[in-house]
């Protein structure tokens, strides 16, 4: 039959025995740990990590979309070529054989006949155009400005890549943290349970306060479950940006956050007059508008006269004719040179309708480039409010965590002494862990505001590739 009560020093003996087994299982408990951190970094080594340079550079070079646009730079390269080409003159040769049957002109007497005949045919000819409004030169650099503002579009597809690769592995960074934080907390309450226990074994404490921390040990789980599942679905999303195979071992590495260069950040106006001369988006809305010109001034070449000029080049052979074949070729020489002017008259009202929409287009154009610098400015504007934003939330997150750590170190140590009930634990260590989970965040969020501002400044993600 169990003792009502216990003397002291059956109390003290119980003690110091229950501290023996603790001391045991501290023992173990280290042991454990040791080994489990040993094997987690064996198993870190055997899978690979990639880190964010690496991403970037393995996205770029396996992305759909940024292959598109270097294949449309390329046959914008070969439309330039061929507009150059044109304005070389043309030239052809060619041949053909003739067999007359029955009523024909004979070759050699220009007189009527009714005999077979063979004639054989050779010529060459060329022809060049001396002046057709310009329209050729225009259409070069027409192909010109439309194959600089290819290449600008592959840039901007370049960098919004690398931008999407950077916002998912912060995100991955995040969920990983937030993962980290909820199995600390989960480690956090095992260990308080374990104490608690302890306490009730030696009659310090009620058991219900038990059945409280086991209670908050399982809520404990059930949040490191849920943000592993966030994790693994972060990390899926970046594989599959990355067109990684769904079975291939992947993780990331780690970013120091607190190593981040602070570069001053100019004003507002400062950073609009650079971000405009360098993002590959306004140029290439800025070279379509150049393009549109040049198209205009083709569609104004279609009211001017066209001067050409040909040559060519013929022979033949007649069977009829005694003369051997070598001397019929020169003997039937016949050398042309002709030039000529062609004046358009009545397809006016359809090169004028041309005219006139190419004007629209070249005013769309105007409004797009002014409609992408207003956009522009806003979104400066706005980055820099929010790195300002981002900044204070940061120290004040900072300033949270630091109270929030202190408060669950004191509520702790009340409750081992029985100062302090589960209900202030729980309390102090769910606004620990928002406060860390904050932290993690702002900390983040700061990082990558100060980044899209260096964008701004250079045009591209350079200093993130090194």
């Amino acid at each position: 039959m169990k003792k009502a009560y216990y003397t002291k020093a059956e109390i003290d003996s119980k003690k110091t025995c229950n501290q023996k087994i603790a001391d045991v299982k501290l023992l173990v408990v280290k042991a454990v740990f040791l080994g489990s951190i040993a094997f987690t970094s064996f198993s870190a080594k055997a899978q690979e990590t990639w880190s964010l340079v690496q991403c970037i550079e393995y996205a770029l070079q396996n992305n759909i979309a940024l292959n598109i646009a270097d294949n449309n730079t390329d046959k914008q390269q070969i439309n330039l070529r061929e507009s150059k080409a044109k304005l070389l003159p043309t030239l052809n040769m060619g041949g053909g054989v003739s067999m007359n049957f029955g009523r024909n002109i004979d070759g050699n007497t220009n007189t009527i006949t009714f005999d077979q005949t063979l004639s054989n045919n050779y010529w060459i000819s060329s022809s060049i155009d001396l002046f057709q409004g310009l329209v050729k030169y225009n259409a070069i650099g027409f192909n010109k400005y439309l194959l600089s503002a290819t290449k600008e579009e592959a840039d901007y597809v370049k960098n919004k890549l690398v931008f999407d690769v950077l916002t998912a592995y912060y995100t991955v960074l995040y969920t990983k943290g937030l993962r980290n934080v909820a199995q600390s907390q989960v480690t956090l309450s095992e260990m308080q349970l374990r104490r608690m226990q302890k306490l009730v074994d030696v009659g310090r404490e009620s058991p219900i306060t038990v059945q409280e921390l086991k209670s908050q040990w399982a809520s404990d789980k059930l949040s490191l479950t849920q943000s592993q599942n966030m994790y693994n679905k972060t990390l899926g999303e970046l594989k599959q940006l990355l067109r990684l195979d769904v079975d291939q071992s992947f993780s990331i590495g780690t970013i120091n956050l607190d190593s981040f260069v602070d570069t001053p950040i100019q004003d507002i106006d400062s950073l609009f007059n650079v971000a405009i001369t360098l993002l590959p988006e306004i140029k290439q809305q800025e070279y379509l508008y150049k393009a549109s010109i040049k198209d205009l001034a083709i569609a104004k070449g279609g009211i001017s006269p066209r001067i050409y000029m040909s040559a060519g080049y013929y022979t033949g052979y007649f069977n009829g004719d005694p003369l051997p074949f070598n001397n019929q070729i020169v003997d039937n020489q016949n050398e042309v040179i002709n030039m000529g002017i062609i004046i358009p008259i009545f397809n006016y009202t359809s090169v004028n309708s041309t005219i006139k929409r190419k004007k629209i287009v070249v005013k769309d154009r105007e409004l797009t480039i002014q409609k992408q610098r207003d956009e522009l400015y806003t979104e400066i504007w706005k980055a820099i409010d929010d790195l300002h934003f981002a900044e204070n939330e940061y120290q004040s997150a900072l300033e949270l965590y630091g109270f929030s750590e202190l408060s669950l170190e004191n509520v702790t140590k009340k409750m081992e002494k029985g100062l302090a009930s589960p209900t202030d634990y729980e309390v102090a260590r769910q606004r620990f862990t928002s406060a860390k989970a904050s932290l993690l965040k702002a900390k983040l969020i700061f990082f990558m505001r100060r980044q899209m501002l260096m964008f701004y400044q250079s045009g591209n993600w350079n200093h993130i590739l090194g």
